[in-house]
């Protein structure tokens, strides 16, 4: 009796264990989608843009001056050369309301 309830107890534990140990190798890990975390632009107006900020999901708004170095692309730009859903990343003045460089790209598909 006691030959056979150590068999059972040693088919019980083989099955268990085999399947998990299956299925572990056979599942193939596919990478998450990336996750696009960029500030965006979301309004442009004649003298400033706003932006939404991803951390704090609140919009931001920065005076444009003749003095705020804009790139789009990685190429100098003007205001103009801007766009509402461009992934962009500003650095403020000293003062906090206005953009001393405003790098923009456009976003991607």
């Amino acid at each position: 009796m006691k030959i056979l309830s150590i068999g059972a107890v040693v088919l019980i534990a083989a099955a268990v264990s085999f399947p998990m140990a299956t299925q572990a190798k056979s599942k193939k890990s596919t990478p998450a989608p990336a996750v696009n975390t960029s500030d965006k632009i979301s309004a442009i107006h004649l003298t400033s843009i706003t932006i939404n900020v991803y951390a704090t999901h609140q919009s931001k708004e920065y005076k444009v001056t003749p003095a705020t170095k804009i790139t789009v692309n990685g190429q100098l730009a003007q205001l103009s050369g801007l766009a509402t859903g461009m992934d962009v990343v500003v650095a403020p003045a000293a003062d906090g309301v206005t953009a001393a460089t405003v790098d923009a790209k456009t976003p991607r598909r």
